[in-house]
């Protein structure tokens, strides 16, 4: 019972540091993305001004976000925009959860701060998750979901299995090459696929 109470005190303070937010000033950017498109164009319906507010109403998923913008006070709900850009981070909204895009290069990874058990008590904890394009759900990463979400795509599940034993691994970074491993093997893959379509022509 201790635990549980914890827990939902943490889920609670969590929420709301990230549920009222106010524009700052002109060099963050704060607005709402109503569209798929409008998020690839960068085009932000209600960017917000110094004096709005966003509510993202985050506390056991809340179905809707509200905003004080010029003024007026609007609701709109989760499931149907794309999602919101905050202090120039961009996020997306898939069963009302709100999940920080983080690269999009083939397919998109995200990350979301999830309460996990840790010893006797619960916090937070940075967790990954990846969608094979716009019209599929976000997954958790792991090896076993990137295996099923890329079934036309077998060299790169492959490389997958071999190059990665533990899904902790799907987030390992090259600063070299300046990207994820994982996003390199799959881009290798998807240029050899379309060198061996041109082949074949």
């Amino acid at each position: 019972m201790k635990n549980l109470i914890k827990a939902l005190i943490a889920i609670a303070i969590i929420s709301l540091n990230a549920t009222l937010v106010h524009a700052q000033n002109s060099k963050t950017t704060t607005g709402i993305y109503l569209t798929e498109q409008d998020y690839k164009l960068n085009k932000l319906t209600y960017a917000l001004g110094d004096n709005d507010k966003l509510q993202l109403n985050e506390f056991l998923n809340g179905k809707n976000i509200s905003m004080l913008y010029q003024g007026k006070k609007i609701k709109l709900a989760k499931s149907e925009i794309y999602g919101y850009k905050l202090h120039n981070q961009d996020y997306r909204f898939f069963n009302n959860e709100a999940y920080g895009i983080i690269d999009t290069a083939g397919f998109t990874i995200y990350k979301k701060q999830k309460l996990t058990q840790q010893g006797k008590g619960y916090a937070p904890v940075e967790c990954y998750f990846f969608s094979a394009d716009a019209k599929q759900p976000v997954l958790a990463l792991t090896i076993e979901n990137l295996w099923n979400s890329f079934p036309s795509q077998p060299g790169f599940r492959y490389s997958v299995q071999s190059s990665f034993k533990q899904d902790a691994e799907l987030m390992a970074y090259d600063k070299f090459l300046n990207q994820y491993k994982l996003k390199y093997i799959y881009m290798q893959h998807l240029y050899q696929k379309q060198d061996a379509t041109h082949a074949s022509l």
